[in-house]
């Protein structure tokens, strides 16, 4: 047993052992009070397959305290899915389901996907595979027919250590101010990423929970998922991000649900409930001179190295970028990197891991509240392509192209300043 597994894992579950020694993919989806898990499950179950075994760890999970109306559809959907097993078989993968009791203070989606998430590190351990894709997934989502064996594919021809992969959010059986907002909302998730490419910020891919996928060395170094009732999966990305090899599939798409929810506190379904209670018609968002500060800062970053007062080299950029930075303490904090830097590469790679990804973003927000006012997504989005388009889907079919096309070394340290 891995110290990982010793020291900081989730305790084991009531499953069925791996029966496969090929096993090179394990799939895990929480499930929290859910009525139609099996529409999801029938998309993994006609998907094609790697020529390795595929398994499907499927965590039924509630807070210990949970209502009894909660603990009631569990208990359906546990029962549900155990039917849905014995009647669908197909060879190259199996289905394991289980449902656990969370303590109250941590019940919740980072909790629950860890759960299933260490419990495929040890299925992985017992047949020697450490190098075995974990892939995310959830359980009001579908997926293309090709979803896993071309996350496989990427994989191993990427020689990948982690990925996201393409998403689109379902318009179906969506009121008409539904569907304005869930346009709206994607376009904002495609617009921030791009926006941070676009300023040369190299760790600028989409961290959504049900499309993201890592290898199970690179899980345990990065010091496994986090327990978080919210956002578990931007702050889990950003620790497996800066290992490299990290790339977005594009090949294959996850189909999230675009439903309304108030079950977590933001997110897509969150996002959808606050939409329809403000009544508004524009979903605003971050200003594009935000990045283009945010550019002017990252140009920077190699000349911070063996500069004895890293400060001095800032006094250009704008007093939006010049407050964020005395406000963290900057010039010590250069000066900490350098003394741990030997060379250029090292000093480069150590900066982005303390402006990392949660570090970007709280920058965009600096920026927002004392200098830049959000704009509506639809004015930002076209300022940043540079484009007269103002319809939001119209847009967001630009952004889905753009992050389709897109590939991971032309945001790589390496390309960016070597």
């Amino acid at each position: 047993m891995s110290i990982y597994l010793d020291r900081y894992a989730y305790p084991p579950l009531a499953l069925q052992p791996p029966t496969h020694a090929n096993t090179g993919i394990i799939i895990v989806i929480p499930v929290f009070n859910e009525k139609h898990t099996t529409t999801a499950l029938n998309s993994l179950l006609v998907s094609d397959l790697p020529d390795v075994n595929t398994e499907v760890l499927i965590i039924i999970n509630q807070s210990i305290e949970c209502d009894a109306a909660i603990e009631k559809q569990n208990s359906v959907t546990l029962n549900e899915i155990r039917n849905w097993i014995k009647s669908n078989t197909k060879a190259g993968i199996q289905f394991y389901v289980t449902k656990i009791d969370l303590p109250k203070k941590h019940a919740g989606v980072g909790l629950a996907r860890k759960a299933g998430m260490d419990e495929a590190v040890r299925r992985f351990e017992k047949i020697g595979n450490e190098k075995g894709i974990i892939l995310c997934y959830d359980a009001d989502c579908t997926c293309s027919s090709n979803y896993i064996k071309e996350v496989y594919s990427a994989f191993c021809t990427k020689q990948l250590k982690g990925a996201s992969i393409n998403f689109k959010h379902l318009h179906k059986e969506l009121t008409p101010k539904e569907l304005n907002g869930i346009i709206q909302y994607e376009l904002h998730l495609r617009y921030y990423v791009n926006a941070l490419r676009k300023a040369g910020y190299p760790y600028a891919f989409h961290t959504i929970g049900s499309s993201m996928a890592v290898r199970t060395d690179i899980y345990k170094k990065a010091g496994g998922m986090n327990k978080r009732k919210a956002g578990e999966d931007f702050h889990f990305l950003h620790k497996v991000i800066p290992y490299g090899s990290y790339d977005e599939i594009t090949g294959a798409t996850v189909y999230p649900s675009s439903r309304v929810s108030d079950r977590v506190p933001f997110g897509t379904g969150k996002a959808m409930n606050e939409w329809l209670k403000k009544n508004e018609k524009h979903l605003y968002s971050y200003h594009p001179e935000i990045f283009k500060e945010i550019a002017q800062l990252l140009q920077l970053v190699p000349t911070f190295y063996g500069e004895r007062s890293p400060i001095r080299v800032t006094g250009n950029l704008s007093e939006g970028i010049k407050s964020y930075l005395s406000k963290e303490k900057f010039e010590s904090v250069c000066k900490d990197i350098q003394r741990q830097s030997n060379n250029l590469p090292t000093f480069i790679h150590r900066w982005y891991n303390w402006f990392n990804g949660l570090k970007a973003l709280h920058l965009v927000h600096f920026l927002r509240d004392h200098y830049y006012p959000s704009i509506t997504i639809s004015k930002a989005a076209s300022q940043l392509i540079n484009s007269d388009m103002s319809n939001p889907s119209d847009l967001l079919a630009v952004y889905q192209k753009m992050d389709t096309d897109f590939k991971a070394d032309q945001i790589s340290l390496q390309h960016l300043y070597f």
